[in-house]
């Protein structure tokens, strides 16, 4: 199919032309398979998954219970919610410069202009921080290697003065991560757990911490969970990736990141979703996080051309992944692997797109840019 058949013009309403979508982006090759799940006013509108989660070494069927490796939307649904929960009991305010928590952000380079990055600059990725820095290659291995790298992305000069623009960069959230651990004295995937997944009876969401080095073999799926899509042949670790983080520089802090590391079914994402809308509504009994702070992260952050909320973003204007129909006023993020979540609040509307694209090679296929948005827009036509 060309590319501009996965297009909204192409949609004859229905949830059929989602599944139509989706059946036809794993016939051409443009995913192995995927899940989808939209729900609305806290009812499931949809939920099925199409394709494999596994094509190399031998073909697997995805199921509604694949976990996937939801790479950046770790961002939003952990790292953002952890430190929403953070300001709502006070250990960290929104404008704490970031060296309050971590006296470690510092270099000659950047001099004092680091101590004035806050942390809502690095929740909008706005704290004038490069894009990336392959932390997995610099560092080596050995003991303390984790926090070997949360130190090296410390000490990272800025390469643009804070809160002037934003540019999407992970060593923010690695930051950001490692604050929230300095505060809570807990590592992250531990906090995940004992503030998120075991409040919300998520059974399927986890942190697959890894053995360190590019040549150690893998550690066992936990069978229990469920079945787990593969991502990348990586050619690092020369083996096909499943069951721990594609994310290099996730994989080099042992699987626990605040970048990248969660993996995660369709329905557990759509069940932090709604206890974040939840709150956001003030709902009686929502207690996952405070209403008044999660409405304070799903604003516009405010920087100049920006799309980026707290730890979410938000629609573009145009050429937007979230397509052309959502609400301007939504919320998500999107995930390397192939992963979204978005969120209208107004609505409750949640539409979470579960795919491993990259498997079992990464590729820049415009196929899934105009995918992605056209199944989003054949969603909200569904629901009319």
């Amino acid at each position: 199919m060309p590319i501009a058949s996965y297009s909204a013009g192409q949609m004859s309403g229905g949830f059929a032309d989602v599944q139509r979508l989706a059946r036809q982006a794993v016939a051409d090759g443009v995913i192995p398979g995927a899940v989808i799940h939209v729900s609305s006013e806290e009812r499931t509108a949809f939920h099925e998954p199409f394709g494999h989660r596994t094509v190399e070494p031998g073909p697997l069927p995805a199921t509604v219970g694949t976990i996937y490796d939801v790479a950046s939307v770790t961002k939003a649904a952990i790292t953002s919610v952890l430190a929403m929960q953070a300001v709502a009991a006070g250990t960290v305010r929104l404008d704490d410069p970031v060296q309050r928590h971590l006296p470690e952000f510092r270099d000659e380079e950047s001099g004092a202009a680091k101590g004035q990055v806050t942390v809502r600059q690095l929740l909008s990725h706005a704290g004038g921080l490069p894009a990336h820095r392959p932390f997995y290659l610099t560092v080596p291995e050995g003991p303390a290697r984790r926090l070997r790298i949360m130190e090296a992305a410390a000490r990272e000069p800025l390469a643009g003065p804070p809160g002037v623009r934003s540019v999407y960069t992970d060593l923010g959230f690695i930051l950001l991560g490692w604050l929230l651990e300095r505060v809570a004295g807990e590592r992250l995937d531990v906090q995940a757990r004992r503030r998120i997944f075991e409040p919300l009876g998520l059974r399927a969401s986890l942190f697959a911490p890894v053995s360190e080095g590019a040549g150690a073999a893998p550690k066992t799926w936990p069978g229990e969970l469920g079945p787990v899509a593969a991502t990348e042949a990586c050619p690092y670790r020369q083996r096909v990736v499943a069951g721990e983080v594609h994310d290099m520089n996730a994989f080099a802090m042992e699987g626990v990141a605040g970048h990248a590391g969660l993996f995660s079914t369709a329905a557990d994402l759509a069940v932090i979703a709604q206890a974040l809308v939840a709150a956001w509504r003030g709902d009686a009994g929502a207690t996952l996080v405070d209403r008044d702070v999660v409405r304070a992260f799903w604003l516009p952050a405010g920087v100049p051309g920006s799309t980026w909320r707290l730890g979410w973003d938000g629609p573009a204007d145009a050429k937007s992944q979230a397509g052309t129909r959502l609400s301007r006023a939504a919320v998500g993020h999107l995930g390397f692997t192939g992963c979204s979540l978005w969120i209208d609040p107004a609505r409750a509307l949640i539409i979470v797109l579960l795919s491993n694209r990259i498997h079992p090679a990464v590729r820049d296929d415009p196929r899934f840019r105009a995918f992605r948005p056209a199944v989003h827009d054949a969603i909200l036509e569904a629901l009319g």
